[in-house]
């Protein structure tokens, strides 16, 4: 959606209308499932966390200013905060190997299933070796899509920050996959 659009849909669903907050729903529930999803690792807990952000963001639209990294940054630090509370909550600070699901996932195949099934299980389990920060980062960057301005916005950061976190999150996952694979 180009920044125009966005802009015109928010000020109709800060108005009320109910095409345009569908819109920004459709458009936008995919990709805050995917960090949550991310984040968490069960899929029950990344649409709970999915929908109350919209919640929040729909009952909130009316106070939302463009200024900064925007709409997205916006709507994913809500996101954000909405797993650090899930956190806090489950007293835990992330979820370890032993607590993570892997998404079910359903393919035409039996064969594409399992490979899937497996390789999202392998991407969980070199997730647990980062640090809580590390792992934030990776999951606004690559799975919720954001660039480094939203994701420092999202997540209070300095832009050179999250670059710093980028950056060693991917270097350990490197030398994680070429010691597991070699």
């Amino acid at each position: 959606m180009e920044i125009a659009q966005l802009k015109q849909e928010v000020r109709r669903a800060a108005r009320g209308d109910q095409e345009s907050a569908a819109l920004l729903f459709d458009h936008y529930y995919p990709r805050l499932y995917r960090y949550a999803l991310a984040r968490l690792g069960a899929s029950q807990d990344a649409e709970d966390v999915a929908a109350e952000t919209f919640a929040r963001v729909l009952r909130d639209l009316d106070r939302f200013r463009w200024r900064g990294a925007g709409f997205d940054a916006w709507l994913f630090r809500i996101a954000h905060n909405l797993v650090m509370d899930h956190f806090r909550r489950s007293r835990r600070e992330a979820p370890d190997q032993d607590t993570m699901e892997t998404e079910e996932i359903d393919l035409n195949t039996p064969e594409t299933a399992a490979l899937e099934s497996e390789l999202a299980h392998e991407v969980q389990e070199m997730l647990v070796h980062l640090s809580p920060e590390q792992r934030d980062v990776i999951a606004l960057r690559f799975a919720a899509g954001l660039d480094t301005n939203e994701t420092a916005t999202a997540l209070d950061k300095k832009v050179n920050a999250v670059r710093q976190l980028q950056f060693r999150a991917l270097q350990t996952l490197r030398q994680r996959m070429s010691h597991d694979f070699v």
